[in-house]
């Protein structure tokens, strides 16, 4: 047999990469739908069942992804607060914009996608998660109050704020932007954006009437 006489050898079949895009499409889409409905309905009204007809998809698809429903739970709510936490980031790290202006650009943000309490929700998922799964979403959580408290402690430094605790002020701003998520948010302000201003204004002005107001109250 002349070998030289053959003709080329046969392309490989694509389908390989293409099928772990298709995959990695998939579990991203997973991940995006189970973290809307965690958020919105808490942890235990929602089943892999539900979330594999939102998704469009079987059951066994999301086994295929995923192990269980607190694997699932973990993983779309780290992967949330990832995006959460890069979105914030990206806001704050805009220097040519003043820190009160990014601090409402970062409050309109956060408004506009209300949620159920998440504290209440991960209490409520506390007995299915391992202590690994929880230290996780934790970390995951605390990585957004470190971008704030990079900028506050900034902003220290500058003069901007008080010296105040960056983490504490951190911590406060979220506290305060978590009513975005409750009903009565709507009797205050009728949009998100006017209930960003109030907010960021509240809290970077405080509700004392001067700065002497407690040293006299506590004289009296």
């Amino acid at each position: 047999m002349n070998f030289s006489q053959q003709g080329p050898k046969p392309k490989r079949s694509p389908g390989r990469p293409k099928r772990r895009e298709q995959e990695g499409s998939t579990n991203e889409f997973i991940l995006k739908t189970a973290s809307n409905l965690f958020m919105e309905n808490g942890y235990e009204a929602v089943s892999l069942q539900q979330i594999a007809k939102v998704c469009g998809v079987t059951k066994a698809s999301i086994y295929y992804h995923f192990e269980n429903k607190a694997q699932l739970f973990t993983a779309a709510v780290t992967a949330m607060m990832e995006k959460a936490q890069s979105s914030s980031q990206q806001i704050m790290q805009q220097q040519d914009m003043p820190l009160y202006d990014r601090l409402v650009l970062l409050a309109e943000r956060k408004l506009r996608f209300p949620h159920g309490d998440f504290e209440t929700i991960l209490r409520e998922a506390a007995d299915s998660l391992s202590k690994e799964q929880m230290e996780s979403i934790r970390r995951s959580e605390e990585s957004i109050h470190d971008v704030l408290t990079v900028s506050f402690t900034e902003a220290i430094e500058k003069g901007e704020v008080r010296p105040l605790h960056p983490l504490l002020m951190a911590h406060t701003l979220a506290s305060m932007l978590m009513l975005g998520n409750r009903e009565v948010a709507k009797e205050f302000a009728p949009s998100p954006s006017e209930l960003a201003h109030d907010i960021i204004h509240m809290f970077w002005n405080g509700v004392g009437l001067s700065p002497e107001s407690r040293s006299e109250e506590a004289q009296d």
